[in-house]
Formats: structure tokens, sequence, C-alpha cells
């Protein structure tokens, strides 16, 4: 189902955010500069206007059985956030483009919003009230906006949210003073819609399905298309992880198989599923090293490339004179590129039970509260380690999924996701002796002690990894640590897992032995407990003859289309805008240029000025036309006067600041601008700017003179 918003009136969506005294209210917006509409918000109005039709009898449905109530039972619908029409190809077109000045967020935002004024009065005076003016960023009325509506329950489609949705009629802020009214509607896909919907997005298992051996590594992938809340391990909704958890996957596959199938996926304990973590392109990235340092204040060079330290091979002679820090390297692909996850933060608020209060207070149940989620667009991956039995009892249950949310606050705004299995590979062990190798943990580790107690203590895991190799003189030695605790939630008992700490993900140590051990029985193996969820995964590696480790911040870039194939390719007209408004600005600046020259004007000009240029105002109110305005001036009984306003007008012409922009345009984007705007709105764009510069330039000349007396 689609639900379809229109704006019969302007829109503040308010993120919570500030810009000092620029935005005192902002709207809600995404990376792009796209404004949208929180899924919460528009949950939250349906929920008030069914809630409203329950109490006066009008309809007579359990809440909770459509809503869900907090804690104990999910949403029987999903939302996600309600995007412009077109919003793909407007976002494709915006990434196409190469010009970032161009399409910067703000640009963009302009393109759908403008700025409100507003102030308070004072009851008693009548006048305004000190202090009071407010700018306020609004969307523009007659946009149309789109949100995808799943139902999730296997039941008949309620009469109750259809009729809700229906009667939305006001959202956002100040909607008694004029904004915020709305049009919504829930309309059904027909069946061929639907099939091609499911289709595109719903398919989820790309392998071949007759390729499997008897031990498989199944790759997979999960990419983001809303923000996604994968809370912390102390359960804090305000902090999210950066990857996705092992244990979400198999949630995820655990729900599709139904218990009954998901005991007998784990009776052989063959079924092992890793965290997904950030990709560089196709590429899994792992987490980097914390015996990875750097020189203090170091930075990259103009390739983009930085040569660091892995202390576990730095000989301290190297840095004697140098001050290390950490690197602080969260991810990284084999080449040494470095990858970041985005995270981001979005303000909500609850408002009390007392409806007729039309904010959140802090009492009676209201609240104002934060969310950390990491940020739509980006791909994770991981893999699955199964038997052949298992593997088709997987792939049988994702084929027969249908739309993928994950995380905290799935119902609404949050975990719209894309999962797919991509590959099966044979799990196949290298073997290799050495004396020496480093080895990293890839996921935080779970220890047992002797006495069935939770530790951190090395030599545990230096136990597990003798058990593990059969090497009994294997050591690690210059260990680097870092600790994590361990939490989570366990949604069948509805109980917490306790909490415990763990070697977190990253630490690294150097293992040693005068014997020699069979590294490939370390690396892609998993030690500790519940690795079932992708706790333990260990990575091994032979050090290098180096200390010195090279690091990318960047990647090579595709080769630039150029703007022209661009601007046919864009249907949205998103881009025409955009070149639109940059000749409207540099339009103002040409303006600017040419009042630069301080000894334009002699003092006799500069004592008339005040009284040129206000009759010039007057003349610019009622004509429409350069031509027009030229004439009037021509007019002028007085002949100081009458020169001086002829010397301003001849100044600028409108026609040839118009050409001289134009051919600027073309040069900087590559593609032949032609300017859309009237003769009339071009002498009024350009006369606006001009006069406005012209009274600054009087004014700030005049405090120049007095400044020298």
């Amino acid at each position: 189902m689609q639900l379809i918003i229109r704006l019969l009136s302007d829109l503040c969506t308010c993120s919570g955010d500030t810009h000092n005294s620029l935005v005192d209210t902002d709207v809600v917006y995404d990376e792009n500069g796209i404004p949208y509409i929180p899924a919460k918000r528009i949950k939250g109005c349906i929920r008030e206007v069914a809630q409203e039709m329950v109490e006066l009898g009008i309809a007579d449905a359990e809440m909770h059985e459509i809503f869900g109530k907090e804690g104990q039972q999910n949403s029987a619908f999903s939302l996600s956030n309600a995007y412009i029409e077109n919003y793909e190809k407007v976002t494709a077109a915006l990434k196409k483009c190469h010009h970032a000045e161009l399409k910067s967020p703000q640009n963009v935002l302009n393109q759908y919003t403008y700025m409100r004024t507003q102030t308070a009065v004072n009851s008693e005076t009548g006048t305004v009230q000190e202090n009071s003016l407010r700018r306020i960023r609004v969307v523009k009325r007659g946009l149309v906006f789109t949100a995808e509506c799943n139902w999730n329950r296997k039941v008949s489609f309620p009469e109750l949210l259809g009729q809700a949705v229906s009667l939305v009629k006001h959202m956002g802020m100040s909607r008694t003073r004029g904004l915020g009214l709305v049009e919504m509607e829930l309309i059904g896909l027909d069946k061929a819609q639907k099939e091609t919907l499911e289709s595109d997005r719903w398919q989820h298992v790309l392998l071949d399905k007759n390729q499997l051996y008897d031990h498989n590594q199944i790759k997979y992938t999960v990419r983001l298309r809303s923000a996604m809340i994968c809370k912390s391990t102390q359960g804090n909704q305000a902090v999210t992880e950066d990857y996705i958890a092992g244990s979400k996957i198999l949630g995820l596959i655990a729900g599709a198989l139904k218990p009954e199938g998901y005991s007998r996926l784990l009776e052989s304990g063959e079924v092992i599923v890793t965290n997904g973590y950030i990709t560089n392109g196709e590429e899994r990235c792992v987490p980097g090293q914390i015996s990875l340092q750097k020189v203090k204040d170091q930075r990259y060079d103009s390739n983009g490339e930085m040569r660091i330290k892995d202390m576990l091979l730095t000989d301290p002679l190297e840095i004697r004179d140098k001050q290390m820090t950490p690197a602080n390297i969260r991810y990284m692909d084999h080449t040494g590129t470095i990858e970041d996850v985005e995270t981001e933060i979005s303000y909500h608020h609850q408002r009390p039970s007392d409806k007729s209060v039309g904010r959140a207070t802090g009492l009676d149940g209201s609240s104002f509260y934060q969310l950390a989620a990491i940020s739509p667009g980006q791909n994770f991956c991981g893999y699955i380690y199964a038997g052949r039995e298992q593997t088709k009892q997987i792939i049988e249950a994702v084929e027969a999924m249908g739309e993928v949310r994950m995380g905290y606050g799935r119902s609404s705004e949050f975990g719209a996701v894309d999962f797919t299995l991509d590959s099966v590979e044979k799990r196949e062990e290298e073997h290799k002796i050495v004396r020496r190798a480093i080895l990293t943990l890839g996921a935080d580790v779970l220890l047992y002690n002797d006495q069935g107690m939770f530790t951190t203590d090395v030599r545990v895991l230096e136990k597990e990894l003798c058990k593990m190799t059969g090497c009994r003189d294997l050591h690690l030695e210059k260990p680097y640590i870092q600790f994590n605790a361990i939490g989570g939630y366990n949604v069948t008992w509805q109980r917490r897992k306790p909490a415990v700490y763990a070697l977190a993900k990253g630490s690294t140590f150097l293992l040693h032995s005068e014997n020699g051990f069979d590294m490939g029985l370390l690396n892609g193996k998993f030690a500790g407990e519940r690795v079932t969820e992708g706790f333990g995964e260990l990575l091994a590696k032979e050090p290098a003859e180096s200390s010195d480790v090279v690091v990318k911040k960047v990647r090579a870039e595709k080769p630039a289309e150029r703007m022209v194939e661009i601007m046919s390719q864009d249907t949205t007209g998103i881009l025409d805008g955009l070149l639109q408004k940059e000749f409207e600005k540099r339009l103002e600046q040409a303006v600017r240029e040419n009042l630069k020259n301080e000894n334009l004007f002699d003092q006799k000009q500069m004592d008339n000025m005040n009284a040129a240029i206000a009759k010039l105002r007057v003349l610019f109110g009622t004509e429409h036309s350069y031509e027009n305005m030229k004439n009037e001036v021509r007019e002028i009984e007085k002949e100081s006067k009458n020169s001086l306003c002829t010397f301003l007008i001849e100044r600028i012409d409108p026609e040839e600041i118009g050409k001289q922009v134009e051919a600027e345009m073309t040069e900087a984007y590559g593609s032949s601008f032609k300017n859309k705007l009237t003769e009339e709105r071009l002498f009024k764009k350009v006369y606006r700017a001009y006069l406005a510069e012209l009274k600054y330039f009087v004014k700030t000349n005049q405090k120049k003179g007095d400044n020298k007396e």
C-alpha cells in the first residue's frame, strides 16, 4: 500500500535543530537537502485521530491491536518516511552531478522550502514583544509526499486505519496558525503493481541454490533503505552501534523459520552468523587493529594516504623522538582503505495524555527524546556458515520473506532494508605452519574462566587458542586490548540478557610459538561463547616485514559525466532549478562587483546620491521594464538629478548583465546555459539588487567620510 500526503498549505516538520540566528526552527531533510516527513510523525497523527474515533464511539477497536503497545506488542503495520514524488530520480540526478557547490544541501533545500518570520505581540500594549522575532523554515505547499505502508498481520485490513488516515487534516507545528494543512489517502496496489514491486525489491536470494557443499560460506548483504537503529549493548537508544550484529541476522532467519524450523536449524550446531560490517564496494571491511598508531597531529597527504605504525612490530628506537597516538581506525579493507560508518541523530517527542495540549511539556506522560541510527544508503556485509541441509533451510526461509525491517523502531521510520544472500562458497581451510602471527579480534569475544564466570583475562583466551591449534607453547604477546559491555534483550522471553564484559573487536595480539602452529586453525574461526550470534570471530595473518602501514581515506572515483549529459537524463528538473538559482545568485554578485570601485562617483554626485536613489526606487515600483524606466528618467525636470539618475541606470543594463552571467555559467558547468527569467523578471531581479547595493554603498562611504573628519 501507499500513503499519499498532499500539502494544502506550507508545512514545518520541526527537526529540533537550530542554526544560530539564521534559522530558529528548521524542517527535517536528508543528506541531499531534500525534505521528508518522518514516519513517526505520520503514525502519531494517524493514531491520535484513531484514538479520538474510538473515544467518540465512531469506531470499535482495540488500539494496541493496530498500533502496538510499547514493550509488549508490535504494530500491525509498518510505515516508511514520506518522500517527495520521484525521490529516487532526484537523488540519482544529484549523485551524478559532480559540482558540489551547485548541489549543496542548502541549495537543494531552497528548491523545496522558504523562510517565514514571526513575532509575538504584547497583549497589553498591542506592540511587538522585544526579542520575539523568529525565523521558521517551511516546506512549500503543493508538494506531494508518498510513504510505503505494509500490513504485517495475516488478517483482513481494518477499516479503522483507512478511515483514520483520511481524517488526518493537520500535521507538523503551528497547525492553528496556517501551517500543516494536508490531505492524506491510503491506496492499495493492484495485483500487477504488487507483483512488480515484490519481484524488484523482495528478491532476497541471488545465489545458485543447486550448488551447495557440505560446509558452506554464504555471503549476505544488508542495504539500508532507511536509517537503522542498532541499540548499543548498554540498551541506550541515544547511542547506536556502527555494525549489524549477527544476532539480528539470526533473529531475522529465526522469524522466517518459525520456532519449529529454527530448532531444527540449530540441532546440528553448525550454523554461525558473523556480524555485518560496512563494505567498500563489494568487499566486507573488518575492524581496524587497536595497535595501529600515528604521530600526534599527523595528517593525510595530498594523495589521501598516511603512513602509520603497527606497534606490535615497532622497535622503540623507531619512535624514540615521536609522540604516538591511536589511529582510531574503525574499519578498513585489505588494501588499507578506511571506511567510516555514517550515523545520525533524530529528535522526537511524545505529547501529553491530554491532547488539548499541543506540545510536549515533560509532564503527564509527555517527553522529549532522541534516537541515534545508522544513516541510510550504506551497505553491510557478513557471512553465514552452515552445512548443506541447514543452508537449504535458510535459503527456503529467506526466499519466502516479504519486506524486511530490522532493528529498533522498525514499524515506523527505521529499519527498512534490502536483505540478500549473494553467493555461496565451499568453506575451506588454508593451513600454514608459522612461529609468529598477528591475531585481531574480528568481533567481541565472550570467555568463561574455570569457575564458569565471564572474564576478560587474556590468559583464558590464550588457553582457548592453544586448544584450537593443539600447540602447547603458544603465547600472546604485546596485547593491545579494549573492553566492551555486552547485554541485549531476548524478545521471546521478554527479558534482558545479563550484562557482562568482553574483549572488544579490534583488540590485537602477537602470537608466538617456538615449535610453530597452524595459522589456518585460527583465521576465520570463532572462539568463546555465543559464536552462533557473531561473537568470537578471529582474524590471523603473518607479520609484515616492516612496522609501517599505509592507510587511505579515498578510493578511485568513476569519471564524472559531462553536465550536458546529466541534464539530458534528468527528468525531474532539479538540476535545472539549481542552475537557475545559481544564475540569480551570480546576477547579484555581478551587480555587487560593479560598485566595488570607491572612486566611482565624485563628491557632488555623492551629495545628491540619496535623492537620486529615492527617485529610482519610486520609478522601480511602478515600471516593469528597463526601457520604460530609462524613459521615465529622461522626464526628470531637475538637471542635476536627471544626469545622476541617467548615469546610474546606464551603468547596469539587465540584458547585458544576464548575458555576461550566462557566459560564466556555460564556462563553469560545461553546458550551454540559457536563463529562463522573462525580461520583466530579469529587470526586477537585477534592479532590486542594484538599488539595495547602491544604498549600502552610499551608507558605507558616508561612514568612511565621517571617520576621516
